[in-house]
């Protein structure tokens, strides 16, 4: 009786905490229509103090969060690092009444591999009732203000009401870089308060941020800022943080500066490497392909480890290693063998900025460029099978830093065009009896081809066997004949080849007098439908061009009464070149599909879903011949 009248108790307690009518106005705005949990209210204030030689920064958020269902639990999520302590978090109902959620904290980590030094803490908080108001504060201090790079808007969340603000003493220099503001309705003012300046952004109904497949990510869509710290006035005089350029490649360069490799115990490997080769690019290669296939790579970052490379001879004797100690044992082996190799700073293409911004934000990747002949080869151990002189698609473009002693070097890194990752299929198709019986090869290049590789050599025997029949003929019955005459050769300088032949019983059907034959059974993109509703531009991770090539010899005693339509569709971006031709009692096809920067821009969407639509109708239809 007693645990019942409690449970009554509790549960009317717990009713006092919660907002009905905000929750149902809540749920019919557009942006929450999936939302089980809303913040009403998210502040973050960034205060800069300088306290003593020293420059600090915290950051304080307030979040009030609203229930739109009943019993849901929700995780609240604070990062924090070597350079980033978490200070204080309290949560508490609407009334004032205190909560404990549970917590748990540790490593940040992605299939049992750190990626970086982050660590964070969870929080469990439990919303009993559709309705239910929770608050939440924590404050987080920045040791070094350099750490305090982006601000997003954004969250997990819907948020109806979203303000960031940054309080900044006129003794320190703090440049706010707006990003993507363009399509966001942000309201910016400034307010002196005495010798502080406050800077304050408000945006409202925010939908929950997205993380989409094929997608460049938030940094290329979502609106955020950039904080650069250059400088503090302190009584012993002005202090660089991060000003220019020089001073990033400077801060750099000091943690190059404090690794300590010992080539000794490189050397018999090099020597190894390099006995035989007949030039300069042969010894590079012997090196920088035998790095790839031994030295696994894992982006395990420690602390200062971020930012600092590992001694090269460490990654060696462990055969593993980030990308700036893959880029430490690069260049120090071909230092050993006489080249002028330099590590260079890059960002991926997943970051939309170059060096005018000096910032940690800017680059995420190290790599090794060699300086020979008045040429420069950038080499990138963590790319699996790619050649020399070819760049991965992920830095064609981007800007790096080369050390160049107490200088640096900018430059950018070249840019292929979709012929790089040509994707070329050839075949020739003839009938016997029920049989579509043919012969093809199959050329691929650049980003498919160092794929193909890598998957190939980490596979076993049998799996390795299915791959090769698979990109032969994607789909065949067990009644089918599917033989691959050369397997690739695993040759980095040279386009993956391979040859193969086929009998397939379901590519065709007879009724009365007709045979309906189906050309081309890969059939490709047709499925790429992109979503109205996407965010962000499709990204293809690669540039495209891929083209199949078949000719079908028709039978002596029949004629082709019917060829699928052609298709003509060009635009800046992509185009698609789709032809049958009635050449000599054979039936050429030729499907030719492009996309140049491997991106279909948001407002193509419309364009490219109707050419896959008409792409589609193409390859539903069949070539079909007729007995004289």
């Amino acid at each position: 009786m007693l645990g019942g009248f409690l449970f009554i108790v509790s549960t009317l307690q717990a009713q006092k905490n919660t907002n009905i009518t905000l929750s149902e106005s809540l749920k019919t705005y557009p942006e929450n229509r999936k939302a089980k949990v809303v913040s009403n209210r998210f502040i973050s204030h960034y205060k800069f103090q300088v306290a003593g030689s020293q420059l600090q920064v915290t950051r304080e958020d307030e979040k009030d969060f609203v229930s739109l269902e009943s019993n849901y639990q929700h995780i609240e999520r604070i990062f924090y690092n070597d350079n980033l302590k978490i200070e204080e978090f309290s949560a508490t109902f609407t009334t004032g009444k205190s909560l404990w959620p549970e917590k748990v904290c540790g490593n940040y980590e992605v299939d049992n591999i750190f990626y970086s030094d982050s660590k964070l803490c969870a929080y469990r908080l439990n919303f009993q009732f559709e309705g239910t108001t929770i608050s939440i504060k924590n404050r987080v201090k920045y040791d070094d203000p350099k750490y305090l790079t982006t601000v997003f808007f954004h969250d997990e969340e819907p948020v109806e009401t979203r303000e960031v603000s940054f309080e900044i003493p006129q003794q320190v220099e703090v440049e706010l870089i707006e990003k993507n503001f363009e399509k966001f309705n942000i309201q910016k003012t400034i307010q002196k308060i005495g010798d502080r300046n406050v800077y304050k952004y408000s945006i409202s109904r925010l939908a929950a941020a997205r993380q989409e497949e094929n997608s460049l990510g938030w940094l290329h869509f979502y609106p955020h800022i950039i904080v650069v710290t250059k400088s503090y006035a302190t009584a012993s005089g002005k202090k660089k943080v991060l000003s220019s350029v020089n001073d990033l490649y400077e801060w750099y360069n000091g943690l190059v500066l404090q690794v300590k490799n010992d080539p000794s115990q490189l050397k018999a490997e090099v020597e190894r490497l390099t006995n035989g080769a007949k030039n300069d690019l042969d010894k590079i290669k012997a090196i920088y392909y035998w790095i790839q296939d031994n030295i696994k790579y894992i982006a395990f970052e420690d602390g200062i480890a971020g930012f600092k490379p590992e001694a090269a001879h460490q990654v060696y004797l462990n055969r593993y290693g980030d990308c700036k100690g893959m880029a430490n044992l690069t260049k120090e082996m071909l230092k050993l063998a006489g080249f002028d190799a330099r590590l260079t700073w890059i960002g991926t293409n997943r970051i939309p900025y170059n060096y005018d911004i000096p910032s940690l934000s800017v680059d995420n990747h190290m790599v090794c460029t060699v300086l020979l002949n008045d040429q420069r080869y950038v080499l990138d151990a963590t790319e699996k099978y790619i050649a020399l002189g070819k760049n991965a698609e992920r830095i064609q473009g981007k800007e790096m830093l080369i050390e160049d002693g107490v200088n640096f070097i900018r430059n950018t890194v070249p840019v292929s065009n979709e012929s790089n990752n040509l994707v070329d299929r050839t075949e020739v198709l003839m009938l016997d009896n029920k049989t579509l019986k043919g012969e093809g090869e199959l050329m691929m290049n650049g980003e498919s081809k160092k794929s193909v590789l890598y998957f190939s050599t980490n596979v076993r025997n049998e799996d390795q066997k299915r791959l090769f029949h698979y990109l032969a003929v994607a789909e065949f019955n067990n009644t089918d004949k599917v033989e691959v005459t050369k397997i690739p050769d695993i040759d980095r300088d040279v386009p993956l080849q391979m040859k193969y032949h086929f009998e397939l019983g379901n590519k065709i059907s007879a009724f009365d007098n007709d045979i309906y034959v189906d050309i081309d059974w890969n059939k490709t993109y047709q499925n790429l439908t992109i979503e109205d509703d996407r965010l962000t531009d499709y990204y293809f991770s690669r540039k495209v061009k891929t083209k199949t090539t078949k000719r079908f010899k028709i039978p002596a005693d029949y004629t082709v009464s019917h060829l699928p339509a052609s298709m003509n569709k060009t635009f800046e971006d992509f185009s698609f070149q789709i032809t049958f031709k009635l050449i000599n009692n054979e039936v050429h096809y030729s499907n030719e599909i492009i996309v140049h920067d491997g991106i279909v821009k948001k407002n193509r969407f419309e364009a490219w879903n109707e050419c896959i639509k008409q792409l589609k109708e193409i390859y539903s239809d069949q070539v079909v011949i007729t007995k004289k």
